[in-house]
């Protein structure tokens, strides 16, 4: 049977699983009541699983290694600590929502694993699997790595997919090169000495030397990296303690992020950004503390596997659904922390718009955004396809 097929048969069952994740989101590394359910289906499946280290991360295999090499198929199970306000079917039940689609991926997981079990004898080597937490931290995918996920067995390749819910309709939608920015998420703290606002020269101003790195830290794009392979710099956060109309404050506190489809360039962003701020803050005597919340690189796909993995994904679809080549974007993912350690990866999309009452759709992250549960079955059919046709044809 086709998994195009068989998915459309396990779909009601795959929407009610999808449907209580998303009722019950968790968020970051603790994720209790998701993998309580994830290691229940596994457990119905049949299938072997431990935790990733000391985490709540999931892995296992099926398959036979001795028959050809091992494949890594990777979803993410955290939600965002943003509280949801669509007209979906099933909402939330606490202040988090899956507004980012991670409820599909785990689920879409679960029914390829179904699938790839029931013919696991005709699989032509090893499937490894993982579901991961903490990715909207993007430090999920770091802490894996460092726990062992690359280890025992050692995974000659991998696969991932996200959600698309503000395209056209639903489809397969890759990129064969750099599909996603790398993402340098930071923190400035600048301590300086509060004083009255008609009397600066009495302390040392952290927020006239905020505005000075920001725009130092922007010069960086303008002045040091090549025009065609750049990056973005934006401060997002701000924040003056005890400052007001006439008062200096002795502290402020900047965060943003540095995005960039190119290794390089994101080096070169990560070198110098800390520089900049400690002597700019030298200069107008402040104190400078430069931290690193994430350090996520960009998501490359390997051009000949996206290939391969296009091709899979029209045979799994039989035309019944567009596969598409679309250009990168400069959102991130950490699945990028582990496909950048792989000797090949391909990621993708689905494209699963749900227009609300008003024909709105809305991207990830949104409140509002819904999600086309159509997506289970396509997802889940290119994904065990492209795993199934991978091993075969890479052995």
């Amino acid at each position: 049977m086709a998994y195009l097929d068989r998915a459309k048969e396990i779909f009601d069952d795959a929407v009610k699983v999808r449907r209580h994740l998303h009722e019950n989101p968790e968020v970051g590394f603790e994720l209790p009541k998701t993998t309580k359910l994830v290691k229940s289906k596994l457990d119905e499946f049949g299938i072997a699983y431990e935790n990733v280290g000391d985490t709540y991360g999931i892995t296992g295999t099926l398959g036979d290694s001795a028959k050809g090499k091992t494949l890594l198929l990777r979803a993410d199970m955290d939600a965002l600590a943003i509280t949801e306000k669509s007209q979906s079917a099933c909402t939330s039940k606490n202040e988090n929502g899956h507004l980012c689609g991670h409820d599909m991926h785990t689920t879409i997981l679960l029914m390829v694993l179904k699938m790839l079990k029931e013919n696991e004898n005709q699989l032509e080597g090893q499937i490894k699997f993982l579901f991961q937490p903490a990715e909207e931290t993007l430090n999920g995918g770091r802490v894996m790595v460092e726990e062992g996920i690359l280890e025992s067995p050692v995974p000659d390749a991998g696969m991932a997919l996200h959600m698309w819910p503000n395209g056209d309709k639903v489809d397969v939608e890759i990129h064969k090169k750099e599909a996603l920015a790398s993402a340098l998420n930071f923190r400035i703290t600048i301590k300086g000495v509060g004083a009255h606002g008609a009397m600066p020269n009495n302390g040392i101003d952290p927020v006239f030397v905020a505005s000075q790195i920001i725009n130092g830290a922007n010069g960086i794009l303008a002045r040091e990296l090549p025009s065609n392979k750049g990056a973005s710099l934006s401060m997002g956060y701000i924040n003056a303690p005890g400052g007001a109309i006439n008062v200096i404050p002795d502290k402020v506190v900047l965060e943003g992020t540095s995005r960039s489809l190119f290794p390089e360039s994101a080096e070169h962003v990560s070198k110098r950004l800390p520089e900049i701020v400690e002597h700019i803050g030298k200069a107008f005597r402040a104190e400078t503390e430069y931290e690193v919340l994430a350090d996520c690189p960009s998501l490359i796909n390997s051009e000949e596997m996206a290939e391969q993995v296009m091709a899979s994904a029209k045979e799994a679809l039989d035309d019944k659904y567009d596969v598409v080549n679309v250009p990168p974007y400069l959102a991130s993912e950490d699945y990028a922390h582990i496909a950048s350690k792989l000797p090949e990866s391909t990621y993708f999309f689905i494209g699963c718009p749900l227009p609300d009452d008003n024909g709105e759709v809305y991207p990830v992250h949104h409140p509002l955004v819904q999600f086309n549960e159509e997506a289970l079955i396509v997802g889940s059919a290119t994904l065990a396809t492209s795993a199934t046709n991978w091993l075969r044809d890479n052995k």
